[in-house]
């Protein structure tokens, strides 16, 4: 039982997708009022790009909960 996995995964992900998040917000800065469908497709790649990342690491939290 190593509960240090589920404390790494809380304190981790939580920062990295702030950090996502902020990163994803100061990018739409530049893309911004360029054209309804450009702010579009933008926002929903970047609102789904960061579930790959996460599913990942509940993969690995997951794969060592199972032993």
């Amino acid at each position: 039982m190593k509960r240090w996995r589920h404390l790494t995964v809380a304190l981790g992900i939580m920062p990295a997708l702030a950090i996502y998040v902020g990163v994803m917000v100061w990018l739409s800065t530049f893309i911004m009022d360029i054209h309804f469908l450009v702010d579009l497709v933008f926002f929903v790649i970047a609102g789904l790009a960061w579930i790959p990342a996460a599913s990942v690491v509940v993969g690995w939290l997951a794969d060592h909960e199972a032993h």
